[in-house]
């Protein structure tokens, strides 16, 4: 399944739940956020507050959702101001 099939299946999701567009934002912007290959592995699943909670298909991602953490916080600050994520926790899938 492609990436902007997931991203339609989202935006159906969140109407359909009345969630807010700026979160949707961040779920669409993910694999610009982190990088197709990351986003593969380490799947957005939701935002909790101030924490984006991240599902890892292999330890090794978790590894590097930790290393990455700072840099990926960042970017989303950088690119949704409005939205206050600071912290991420990863789970294994």
């Amino acid at each position: 399944m492609s990436t902007r099939q997931i991203g339609d299946i989202l935006k159906e999701l969140f109407a359909s739940m009345n969630i807010s567009g700026r979160e949707e934002n961040v779920f669409e912007a993910w694999p610009d956020l982190v990088g197709e290959e990351t986003a593969e592995h380490l799947i957005l699943q939701d935002i909790k507050g101030k924490t984006m909670l991240l599902e890892a298909d292999h330890p090794g991602w978790v590894q590097v959702a930790r290393l990455r953490k700072k840099e990926i916080l960042e970017k989303i600050k950088e690119r949704f101001p409005d939205i206050n994520i600071n912290n991420i926790k990863v789970s294994l899938r």
